[in-house]
């Protein structure tokens, strides 16, 4: 009988043993499994503004009698209140007409030339937070001699300043 009973206590022992054991195991990854997390983050900012303004002369004509002309524009990074951009901006200038022989044009930036590759020049940048100011010179020169139309070349030249927001 003792046999007997020490072979059902250590069964009981054993059952409540693994009974704790599962009831651990259960009770624990409940809890894991439970858990909610969450996190709320509030800011308030302010979109900077970029500030890039073309002025210009009024439009220039150039006729067989007017042969040259200069037309003046500037590109600056501030308005007529003087705010000043806050951000860089990276900017190019296009010139589209079409191409004729008897038409020459050169473009300065600031009194000095600068190159015109595929109707369009290279980039610069207008900095933040500091006054700039571009000054671009067109000289346009008409040459009739140069023409291998019998008629007068009418055609307008545009000049676009394409801009964006520098990285950083």
């Amino acid at each position: 009988m003792k046999i007997k009973l020490i072979k059902n206590k250590k069964r009981e022992i054993t059952l409540i043993c693994v009974t704790i054991m599962v009831m651990i195991l259960f009770f624990s990854g409940c809890s894991i499994g439970k858990a909610i997390s969450s996190t709320q983050i509030k800011s308030n900012g302010e979109i900077a503004k970029p500030i890039l303004i073309v002025e210009n002369n009024p439009k220039i004509d150039i006729t067989s009698k007017q042969k040259e002309g200069n037309y003046i524009f500037y590109v600056k990074n501030y308005d007529e209140t003087g705010e000043i951009t806050q951000v860089d901006m990276k900017y190019y200038i296009q010139i589209l007409n079409k191409e004729d022989d008897a038409i020459s044009i050169k473009l300065l930036k600031n009194d000095k030339e600068i190159s015109i590759k595929n109707n369009q020049t290279e980039e610069f940048t207008l900095k933040k937070q500091q006054r700039q100011q571009d000054k671009y010179k067109i000289e346009i020169k008409y040459d009739k001699e140069k023409s291998t139309s019998i008629e007068d070349i009418m055609q307008k030249i545009e000049i676009k300043v394409h801009s964006e927001q520098a990285k950083g």
